[in-house]
């Protein structure tokens, strides 16, 4: 880098950092100093959806146009692909030295000014603000403690976040707590990491007065303090072909007197608001990735959820969700929250031009390909009732209620395929096929999505990029919404979806 005597003219001014010190930009500082880095990343989206009238009358348009959009893909369903672009906005912060930092995270899905009638309660803001300990090496062992609050992910199959759907394949603990790293180095090109940790809900219980709303994040006098405490044993080898895998176990559990109520709400079957059982959340999970520079990324994970009584339970985003959407989505309302949901999934991604030119440059055309693949089963064959145990053991299907017998040895399965052909510096094509399975039972909600997109970017190898995007659904005679969707029932599913998105990391 050319060295001048004095700053450059394009230099921000700025006042001094703390202590009357402050380092020339873009200068790079001793690792024992107190700095300051920053990154983030953002995606903006334009999203609107094209349907049919159901009922034209004159003045009135056959075509409608919906926002938000009325399609199958909303966030972390299992009906939902990936499809439309989300909404983002991330900024991360740490300040510290090599022993110490702190961490602070901006984040929102919903960048309104300031939100939206049907997601009031989206503004994260401070999504995670803990600190990071870097205990000096203690003989072959390094040490690493972060403490505060923090929702590490577990299960992630792409090189780069989840894969091709948004679900972690294990899990993700969030809380006021610790998680302690410790690194052992077997050999040269192997290492051993043993981590645990132990969270507590930060908001804990609500008081009984108050009415869950969007405002409030849906806070539910029902939903009690939970804990969550995890353990992960996680080996990597380096080198030419890297390889990761680890297993997990995670734990969420409730023992709060507070949540219970002076009178059970006969509307709602997920739980008796006068008789709430201590619920818990026991997932177990396997990943595994394998990376080459030449052949691509890989990516495998499993996991197995069993919850009891695990309707209220807050604070682990386990593949199925917290408590409440793996009792409505996946084991019925009436379950209360007993059952097991096995979960698999598989994703690879990788360059045809790294794998086929000897000589790959990054600034020549390319086609990289992205597949992912996601199957999950459910059983419900724990049942609780007011002032009994539970009943256990094989149950016959037509005694379980008609909501329960619905999940119940029930498969679901999705795939999609991605093709993304850059063949000038600035734009590429790209083309997504998704097939969606969600009901072994019902053959009628299996659909299809087809989605091209034109992708702008400033170069070759840019960290910003532009997209168009048009998707259509092919729905089943029955394909329909999962339970607690923000999708209007009453309004029907539209077949077309229009996006315009915009994102850049840094």
């Amino acid at each position: 880098m050319y060295q001048g005597l004095t700053l450059s003219p394009l230099s921000p001014r700025v006042g001094g950092a703390p202590g009357g010190i402050t380092p020339g930009f873009a200068a790079p500082m001793p690792f024992g100093q107190w700095t300051l880095r920053y990154n983030g990343f953002l995606s903006a989206s334009f999203q609107s959806s094209i349907g049919k009238r159901a009922c034209v009358e004159p003045g009135q348009s056959a075509t409608v146009i919906h926002v938000p959009p009325q399609t199958l893909d909303e966030y972390a369903s299992f009906v939902g692909t990936n499809t439309m672009p989300g909404q983002w906005v991330g900024m991360n912060f740490a300040y510290g030295n090599g022993v110490v930092s702190a961490n602070v995270s901006l984040n929102t899905w919903n960048p309104t000014a300031p939100t939206t009638y049907y997601q009031i309660g989206s503004q994260l803001f401070l999504l995670s603000a803990y600190l990071e300990f870097t205990i000096p090496q203690i003989g072959p062992l390094r040490p690493r403690v972060l403490a505060g609050y923090f929702g590490p992910f577990y299960g992630s199959l792409a090189e780069y976040g989840l894969g091709m759907y948004t679900n972690p394949m294990v899990g993700s603990p969030r809380g006021v707590g610790e998680l302690t790293v410790i690194e052992y180095r077997l050999r040269p090109t192997l290492t051993l990491f043993v981590e645990h940790g132990i969270m507590g809900s930060r908001n804990g219980n609500v008081p009984a007065n108050v009415v869950p709303t969007g405002g409030n994040g849906s806070a539910n006098p029902v939903f009690p303090s939970a804990w969550i405490h995890h353990a992960h044993v996680i080996l990597r080898r380096t080198g030419e072909t890297e390889v990761r895998t680890g297993l997990h176990y995670l734990y969420n559990w409730a023992q709060d007197d507070r949540a219970q109520q002076a009178a059970d709400n006969g509307t709602t079957r997920e739980i008796y608001e006068n008789y709430i059982k201590d619920g818990s959340l026991t997932v177990l999970g396997w990943d595994a990735t394998v990376h080459n520079a030449v052949l691509g990324h890989f990516g495998a994970g499993a996991s197995y959820i069993h919850g009891e009584n695990a309707f209220p339970l807050r604070g682990l985003n386990t593949f199925g969700g917290e408590g409440n959407n793996l009792t409505d989505r996946w084991w019925g309302p009436s379950s209360q929250g007993n059952g097991k949901l096995f979960a698999l999934g598989l994703n690879y991604n990788t360059s045809l031009g790294r794998m086929l030119r000897p000589s790959y440059s990054a600034d020549a055309p390319d086609v990289a390909i992205n597949a992912g693949f996601v199957m999950a089963y459910t059983l419900t064959n724990t049942l609780t009732f007011p002032g009994t145990g539970p009943v256990t053991g094989p149950i016959n299907p037509c005694s379980l209620p008609a909501d329960v017998d619905a999940f119940n040895h029930r498969l679901r399965y999705k795939f999609a395929i991605e093709s993304v052909y850059t063949f000038r510096s600035w734009v590429g094509v790209a083309l997504r096929a998704d097939r969606v399975a969600p009901n072994s039972k019902d053959s009628g909600e299996t659909f299809y999505v087809l989605a091209p997109r034109l992708v702008f970017r400033t170069n070759w190898v840019s960290h910003e990029t532009i997209s168009i995007i048009y998707g259509k659904w092919f729905y089943g005679p029955r394909s329909h919404p999962e339970a607690s969707s923000i999708i209007s029932g009453d309004v029907g599913l539209d077949s077309q979806l229009i996006a315009f998105n915009v994102n850049m990391w840094w």
